[in-house]
């Protein structure tokens, strides 16, 4: 049904795109594994296919809620990766006007703006400083910069990736104040 998505898929599970969701979950499982939330969102999700099995090893009775703006990618994710899971839901959902709250995750903060995210509320974060792609409008240069766009002033983790032509960087906390 979706032959021409087939790059795209196998670009989901690019050596970079598994070592970053990885890197992700390594530290939501070392750093917070015990915090218990009603619901996690990921925001711009794509298919959800590398990270939310590795989500659901560390929080496996949470709801993942999965927010992407393209209408094949939530229909390929909600008919093909997580058909059977009542668990995971994909929903067509522009991020930007979206306020999340309990556990927000964006490991693609470079292609947006920061979120609107409740007060109170946990977030985990990555962006990187790749800016020769054109769909990259929102870099950053610094873990700490990247918390700053978000109001993270409970920083449980921040540190940054090298790759060859760009660094990719990440902050895990908690946010306490609106933008």
């Amino acid at each position: 049904k979706y032959p021409h998505r087939a790059a795209d898929i196998a670009q989901s599970y690019n050596e970079k795109q598994v070592k970053c969701k990885d890197w992700l979950c390594d530290h939501l499982y070392f750093d917070m594994r015990t915090q218990k939330f009603d619901r996690i969102y990921v925001a711009g999700s794509w298919y959800g296919n590398v990270l939310v099995p590795r989500l659901k090893e560390i929080y496996p009775d949470t709801e993942i809620r999965l927010h992407d703006i393209d209408e094949e990618v939530v229909s390929i994710s909600k008919n093909i990766f997580f058909k059977d899971d009542d668990l995971v839901k994909t929903e067509l959902i522009d991020c930007s006007v979206y306020e999340y709250k309990y556990l927000a995750i964006n490991t693609s903060c470079e292609h947006m703006p920061p979120l609107k995210v409740r007060p109170g509320s946990y977030v985990a974060l990555q962006s990187n400083n790749y800016r020769e792609i054109e769909d990259h409008t929102n870099c950053v240069d610094s873990a700490l910069e990247l918390a700053d766009q978000y109001g993270v002033k409970d920083i449980i983790f921040e540190g940054d990736l090298g790759f060859e032509k760009y660094t990719r960087f990440m902050v895990i906390g908690r946010v306490w104040k609106k933008h």
